[in-house]
């Protein structure tokens, strides 16, 4: 079966610095897509989304215009969602600058919320910034902590116009076992109609080298019950993923959590909702 990764990355820490990987040696390196095509080789990943990783300190333009490149000379990476500064004032001018870069391969933006206070999602700025998305044509990928799942509701209910994209389940509380209040603000998350959810990056909110399939597999179901099969997408968080066991293990378990979905189920999982919601064949 033929499978587009909604999210993985590619960054180049000889071209740009990310801060924050001074902290994380297994990912304190470059990731191309050299590297991102022979992968995705290995394990008949056809088309792939590129998520902006300029929210770990790098300079937002500028990978703009490097990821812009990279995608030109891959043969699997379509579509880009770079970096914007949604909770500035001078957001519409950086929108201008990247639409004006765009050969057609970006689809959506994001800005991580990961190190804001829980309450952030849902300020003002925040709020008007995304609206004006809709302007642009532009998807907005949320990346945050459990703890600002209910932030992340007003923000989606205040934006009608605009379709999110859920990074990772919202990181579920994995490696303390919890499940509430996660899965019920989840599936409040989920009864707005403006968004979807990528089942990703579960590894690395579990403990990296001990994490098992079994583990994860009541936080996926619970995402698929909420958000049905048209509303979710898989996606690799390559090579962030790296850091608990790399992608290989993680789509192996994924595999094995919806062993028992029909293959029309399959199918929209691991490749036409991605094509369809970040609108994979619209050039």
């Amino acid at each position: 079966m033929d499978i587009i990764d909604s999210h993985h990355h590619l960054w180049d820490t000889g071209h740009l610095q990310y801060t924050l990987f001074d902290t994380i040696p297994v990912l304190n390196r470059s990731f191309t897509q050299v590297d991102f095509d022979a992968l995705a080789a290995r394990h008949h990943v056809r088309r792939s989304v590129c998520v902006e990783a300029a929210s770990a300190g790098a300079d937002g333009l500028a990978e703009v215009r490097w990821l812009l490149d990279q995608a030109r000379r891959s043969s699997v990476v379509e579509r880009l969602v770079v970096w914007a500064p949604l909770d500035q004032p001078h957001l519409r001018t950086y929108l201008d600058q990247v639409a004006g870069l765009d050969d057609g391969c970006i689809t959506g933006v994001r800005r991580s919320f990961e190190f804001e206070a829980p309450d952030f999602p849902s300020s003002n700025e925040v709020v008007a910034g995304i609206n004006m998305l809709a302007e642009y044509g532009y998807t907005c990928d949320l990346v945050f902590y459990h703890r600002s799942l209910p932030a992340v509701v007003e923000l989606v209910k205040a934006c009608p116009g605009v379709q999110f994209i859920l990074d990772h389940l919202g990181k579920p509380p994995i490696r303390e076992a919890r499940f509430d209040p996660w899965a019920r603000q989840l599936a409040e998350l989920a009864a707005c109609p403006n968004i979807v959810c990528k089942v990703s990056g579960l590894t690395t909110e579990a403990e990296h080298q001990r994490w098992t399939r079994t583990e994860l597999k009541p936080y996926i179901d619970h995402a698929l019950q909420c958000y049905g099969w048209d509303r979710v997408m898989f996606g690799s968080d390559w090579p962030v993923c790296n850091l608990a066991g790399g992608f290989e293990r993680w789509l192996d378990a994924i595999l094995w959590a919806i062993a028992d979905a029909t293959e029309d189920n399959k199918r929209r999982f691991f490749s036409e909702n991605a094509r369809r919601i970040y609108r994979l064949d619209a050039f």
